[in-house]
């Protein structure tokens, strides 16, 4: 049976025998809204958890809009302008702050493709995570953590995020208040907070309520966000539904309708796993999420074979991540305790990557992780789809289980067993 898997804005087949394969799993397509204006409208003027936000979003405030960057699929230009129009919110009234986290700036053509006619009406600024005088101190968590977060949303009157509701593996489903830790945090805050979930819970795909949320969730309160507008896509990335209001009580609600789409049931754990980081592909940082799903499927000391283009290498920003990532847990565990890396985020990430991957022989099939990279990685690289399941055969059997998981980078696979 041939099988084609999205490899970034292409496709990636591989054949295999129909006997081995236990399935090719899918988020569901479900229907799209005719007029996302009309559901933003609806959305907005019946909050969830909140009274009228009307009333909150009042003439004289200021308002500071946080949205993410070109490494989510959250439809911003589509449903922004509405909500915008909705609260009557002029130029001065009104600032769009991109919460890029630890991510690259992104480029003009970028911010077109993301933003389309909102660059032209008000303002919009990107956030620096490693420019203190951008940064704001304004308490501690319970926990001990600072809460650093962008001076420009802390000013305003009102703060709304944005943000699109996907399974992740840290904060077990994204967007709430995600999109301000790490989206509009400061890089001490950001690295403890990945950090805390590493060390408690490093694959926390699906999980409601883990170690990270908890962090995230008392961030959002310490800032003082106001409310949050998520979408709800489909496979085909158009807008099912947008839930806004209390950042905790909608985000919930947004969750119940993504795990219809996105949790995939599968019959049984797989020997060897296909699956695409697609649409987190742009770099490794990103396509790790492949992994995570396939961790969720895949029988222990089974083996993983990774679609992925990483078009932008390892990590942009994080430059000495790839070499973190060479070394066992305990080495890092070890590293974060004994302050002998600088990059505390990159440190912890790599320590989720790290246990995500041990019980695991993994091949990758990517144009932009070198042969050099990949066996930091300790992944073997192959030269395609076919060449990496043969492999992989070879030592678990020409009568192994196979899945296939077409969307890594936003599914959560559900065992049904």
């Amino acid at each position: 049976m041939r099988v084609e898997l999205p490899y970034g804005h292409e496709r990636s087949a591989i054949d295999i025998d129909e006997r081995r394969l236990i399935g090719v799993f899918s988020p569901e397509d479900a229907e799209a809204v005719q007029d996302v204006g009309v559901e933003a409208a609806r959305s907005l003027a019946n909050p969830i958890g909140l009274g009228g936000l009307r009333s909150i979003v009042r003439p004289g405030k200021k308002v500071a809009i946080a949205v993410d960057d070109n490494t989510r699929v959250t439809p911003v230009k589509s449903f922004l302008p509405s909500m915008l129009r909705y609260f009557n919110l002029r130029r001065k009234d009104a600032v769009v702050i991109v919460a890029l986290g630890t991510h690259r700036k992104m480029t003009d053509r970028e911010m077109v493709d993301k933003y389309g006619e909102i660059l032209e009406e008000y303002d919009v600024i990107n956030h620096a995570f490693d420019e203190k005088d951008q940064l704001k101190m304004v308490g501690r968590l319970p926990n001990g953590i600072p809460v650093w977060a962008n001076r420009e949303f802390l000013n305003a009157d009102v703060k709304i995020a944005t943000g699109n509701i996907i399974p992740h593996f840290t904060s077990g489903w994204s967007a709430g208040s995600k999109t301000l830790l790490p989206g509009l945090a400061g890089e001490e805050t950001v690295g403890w907070m990945h950090y805390i979930g590493a060390t408690d819970l490093p694959n926390a795909l699906g999980e409601v309520e883990n170690s990270s949320r908890s962090v995230m969730d008392a961030f959002a309160k310490e800032v003082q966000l106001s409310f949050i507008v998520n979408t709800v896509l489909n496979r085909s990335e158009k807008i099912v539904r947008i839930f806004s209001g209390d950042f905790v009580k909608a985000h919930r609600e947004g969750i119940e309708l993504s795990k219809r789409i996105y949790s995939v049931n599968i019959p049984e754990r797989s020997d060897i796993t296909v699956v695409s980081s697609y649409p987190a592909d742009i770099e490794f940082w990103q396509a790790e999420k492949g992994l995570y799903s396939a961790d969720r499927m895949t029988k222990r000391g089974g083996g993983i074979l990774l679609l992925t283009p990483c078009p932008e290498g390892i990590c942009v920003m994080h430059r000495d991540w790839g070499d973190m990532l060479q070394y066992d847990s305990e080495t890092l565990i070890d590293m974060i305790k004994n302050g002998k890396t600088k990059d505390l985020a990159a440190a912890s990430l790599a320590l989720c990557v790290v246990k995500t991957r041990e019980p695991y022989e993994v091949c990758v099939v990517s144009d932009g992780i070198s042969d050099e990279m990949a066996a930091k990685l300790h992944f073997t690289k192959v030269s395609s789809l076919d060449e990496g399941l043969d492999y992989l055969s070879k030592r678990y059997g020409r009568d192994s289980k196979v899945s296939v998981l077409t969307h890594g980078g936003d599914t959560c696979p559900i065992i049904e067993e």
